[in-house]
């Protein structure tokens, strides 16, 4: 799939922030953390390192109390009942799983242990979250807050009290004013591009972030803002070239050899797609069209799936859907990869998908993009079921077996 995506958009909001102010949405995560001991801090958020921006995923586990038991369930286990709690025996049966959303979709994240939040949206809805990764718990790789005339607020997990978001308001001066969002066209092996937002080696965002490496035996670590293109050399290695023409040859650190933990690629229109060092050939810096950036205001909270679901004899459901016995929401994510690339691609993107075989499936996206997904379970034989709620509250229990087609609303 040959893929250039450029998007402008410009927007500007009024917003309240102490008084009332006509604010510039830059792109930026934004809002007051208090912590533990009483005190805020208002300004400019870097979170876990490589979260910055609104369109940027916490990747977290889900907890859901109105799951379904399909079909598949009730075959692959029996089903219990103790001290007033649903229990079945098969290995499959679990009350959480897997999820993303994008940070414009948050009002607020309060913290209720090492390992769990309870995340309020945009729309008043309030998410059960726990850690899976390093986005959310005591596994966070830090957050840092922006103060304006304090400057850069390193804080934990543990200091936490409560996060609320909001835009960047306008007068707001960031410590490092020139700061900018790595942005470009990544190359693969097998020649496809995708332009977009980048974050590099699952850790540097910001055009003033370090790449390191060693250069002839000496430590090197030249800032991304003066970084034309970065193409592999080999397994080990990469040639880099700076903006004043210069080039070198990178090595001895995860920057720039096979310890890199992907290059991750934001995608408007779709989600994110992460590119592996095996499958990464190179990525030239641009600078990205004016409006370019997610801004808050463009995050409505999500709601309900819904749409017409086709299955196999060619009936038809039309009524609120609930994938793969998990996702429900258009803020959440469908998975699934493609020439050896992972995507993540957001369910308010999604046109249809259709079942392919047993083990992928085609994802239409509203821009037109086609993409066969397989290698997850919301793609392939493993899924636990579609569900479609009509209006009148009949429920119907699709297994992939049985599945042809979905149109969302």
């Amino acid at each position: 799939m040959k893929r250039s995506i450029l998007i402008a958009v410009i927007v500007t909001i009024a917003v309240l922030w102490g008084r009332d102010l006509l604010a510039e949405d830059h792109g930026f995560l934004f809002g007051t953390i208090t912590t533990d001991w009483g005190d805020e801090y208002t300004g400019r958020i870097r979170w876990d390192k490589n979260e910055g921006f609104w369109d940027d995923l916490i990747d977290a586990t889900k907890y859901d109390d109105e799951r379904y038991e399909s079909k598949d369930r009730r075959r692959s286990g029996s089903r219990i009942r103790i001290f007033g709690l649903n229990i079945n025996t098969g290995d499959n049966w679990s009350w959480s799983s897997s999820s993303q959303i994008r940070f414009g979709q948050l009002e607020s994240i309060e913290p209720r242990s090492r390992g769990r939040a309870t995340v309020t949206l945009k729309n008043g809805e309030k998410v059960r979250f726990e850690d899976s990764g390093s986005d959310l718990g005591s596994g966070v790789r830090g957050i840092q807050v922006d103060v304006e005339d304090e400057g850069l607020i390193d804080l934990d997990w543990s200091d936490l009290d409560r996060v609320e978001f909001f835009p960047e308001p306008d007068g707001y001066k960031p410590t490092e004013s020139s700061v900018e969002r790595l942005f470009g066209r990544v190359e693969t092996e097998t020649g496809e591009d995708f332009t977009g937002f980048i974050c590099w080696d699952a850790d540097e965002i910001y055009s003033t972030d370090i790449l390191d490496g060693e250069e002839h035996g000496r430590d090197r670590e030249i800032p991304f803002e003066s970084i034309e293109s970065i193409r592999k050399h080999s397994s080990g290695s990469c040639d880099v070239k700076l903006k004043s023409g210069r080039e070198m040859k990178l090595s001895g650190t995860n920057d720039v050899d096979d310890g890199n933990r992907g290059i991750y690629v934001m995608l408007p229109g779709l989600g994110q797609v992460k590119i592996a060092w095996d499958e990464f050939e190179a990525v030239t810096f641009l600078t990205p069209p004016t409006g370019t950036q997610m801004t808050y205001d463009r995050c409505d909270g999500g709601h309900r799936l819904t749409g017409t679901v086709t299955d196999r004899d060619g009936d038809s459901y039309t009524g609120a859907i609930v994938w793969d016995n998990d996702e429900r929401f258009t803020w959440e994510f469908l998975n699934g990869e493609q020439d050896d690339l992972e995507y993540d691609v957001e369910f308010a993107q999604i046109a249809s998908i259709e079942r392919r075989s047993r083990r992928s499936a085609i994802v239409i996206l509203r821009d037109g993009t086609e993409l066969r997904l397989r290698g997850s379970n919301d793609v392939n034989d493993e899924n636990k079921g579609v569900f479609i709620e009509s209006d009148d509250g009949d429920l119907v229990d699709l297994d992939w077996d049985d599945f042809e087609k979905v149109v969302f609303k």
